[in-house]
């Protein structure tokens, strides 16, 4: 440790990390942003919440008449008076007079273009942010950054009450987290909750695995079954990554709560509490045709993003106490100001899941019980392989072996580069690679890389 260094253990020591320092001066007001020029003209919007988006569909905070603006063009974020806008992979772009921006933070006057529409940022002072909790927790979620703490806020609200959720949040945000917490504080609590990992749902056996089968339905049934969601009757379903399951049947379910089990006509009835979790934004998907808008609208009777780690670098600290205890429930374990800068500077693409493989791989590597910048160096910079991969091939001796050799270092990096390109979600990348999901399974089993934790923060490479 340097001289005059102390470790940290606290959030209150190093709000001074957070990639975007406060702003001088008392905020006058929060950021209004407006349509001044073209289809979307005199459309304007009031910056009270931390997080917000713009365009075409009708669920946007801003939206914008404008048939050059993507479905959800912007994603944007409130800091201080200033608005940090993310273009959110539209197919017109986000112009910052001749540039073409994907990330911009913008201050008062400041004009961008969408589509065809100007917009302008202008300060409302006579608008009031939207209640934060006082609480930074809430389950095993934690935050103290103002985008936290208001989402703390309206979770807190709608615990109790029996309303349908979309919770749409990047890989490792907590989407699961949430919904357990909203479980546990409803008047469900003591019924099943029941999780449905749309990905790993195998498509001929989908239906029966959510609805159920009778006896004899199909080759190997038997004896009746009962599904998914029957065995959360009375509790909360949470549906992960949503898009992926049958959307015309599931319509069906959230409609009637009823279903039929595969091989009977017979209705079934249910009464449970669906939380769905998504890691894509469905607005978009419904613009290119995957997705159904009137189950979009079933599902999302409200909908809530959890920010990526990388927004709100200010919860690292406070999140790196939680994990650690949680890590390393023997000892305590600090971490020096160096260590926690470095930690504040990386993007995190992985997100809190990323971050606690981080820390965990850096308690297990730190001596004293102090993680110093020395154990976390060199995290969050990618595949580099194993030192084998590293080496270069041997092209002495046979044919055949020589080949085998190659086939096998060039498939475990190929494999490894597809599932951290596709979030460890196997239906995406087997559709990357042009591979059955099952071929891809078994390659990923025959390289030893079925069921891992991808670095860049996706899920386990048993995700279909």
């Amino acid at each position: 440790m340097s001289q005059g260094e102390r470790p940290i253990r606290g959030s209150t020591d190093v709000h001074a990390v957070s990639r975007h320092a406060a702003e001088d001066g008392a905020v006058r007001g929060v950021p209004r942003i407006t349509a001044i020029a073209g289809p979307g003209v005199g459309r304007s919007f009031a910056m009270t919440g931390a997080l917000a988006t713009a365009g075409r569909h009708a669920t946007n905070d801003l939206v914008l008449a404008d048939a050059r603006v993507s479905a959800v063009h912007l994603e944007m974020r409130r800091h201080g008076e200033r608005v940090h806008v993310r273009d959110a992979g539209s197919t017109n772009g986000t112009w910052l007079g001749p540039h073409r921006v994907v990330e911009v933070e913008l201050a008062q006057g400041a004009e961008i273009v969408v589509g065809d529409t100007r917009l302008r940022v202008d300060i409302d002072g006579g608008a009031e942010t939207a209640a934060l909790s006082p609480d930074d927790v809430f389950g095993e979620l934690v935050g103290e950054s103002a985008a936290m703490r208001e989402l703390f806020a309206t979770l807190g609200r709608i615990a109790p009450k029996n309303i349908g959720l979309l919770i749409q949040g990047e890989t490792g945000t907590g989407k699961e987290e949430i919904a357990r917490a909203l479980h546990t504080r409803s008047p469900r609590a003591d019924k099943p909750f029941v999780v449905i990992d749309a990905t790993s749902l195998p498509e001929t056996l989908a239906e029966s695995l959510l609805f159920g089968h009778e006896k004899g339905a199909f080759t190997g049934a038997t004896e009746r079954r009962i599904g998914l969601f029957e065995a959360a009757h009375g509790g909360t379903v949470f549906l992960d990554e949503i898009g992926e399951l049958p959307q015309a049947k599931f319509l069906r379910v959230l409609e009637r709560q009823e279903f039929s089990r595969v091989g009977s006509n017979a209705g079934v009835k249910v009464d449970v509490r669906v939380i769905a979790a998504t890691h894509r934004d469905l607005r978009n998907e419904i613009e290119s045709g995957r997705f159904r808008e009137d189950l979009y609208f079933r599902l999302a009777q409200l909908r809530v993003s959890i920010p990526p780690l990388r927004d709100r670098l200010e919860d690292i600290p406070i999140l790196c106490r939680k994990l650690l205890a949680a890590i390393a429930a023997d000892r305590e374990i600090m971490i020096e100001q160096s260590a926690m800068i470095h930690l504040a500077a990386q993007p995190w693409p992985g997100n809190v899941r990323e971050l606690r493989n981080v820390l965990a791989r850096a308690a297990a590597l730190c001596t004293d019980g102090i993680i110093r910048r020395t154990d976390v160096a060199g995290e969050g910079y990618g595949f580099r392989g194993t030192p084998e991969e590293r080496t270069a091939l041997d092209l002495s001796g046979k044919f055949a072996p020589a080949k085998e050799q190659a086939v096998q270092r060039f498939e475990a990096a190929y494999l490894a580069a597809l599932m951290k390109r596709c979030g460890g979600n196997l239906s995406k990348a087997a559709r990357e690679a042009d591979l059955a999901r099952h071929h891809l399974r078994d390659l990923l089993k025959k390289r030893g890389l079925y069921g891992v934790a991808w670095g860049d923060g996706g899920d386990n490479g048993d995700r279909e």
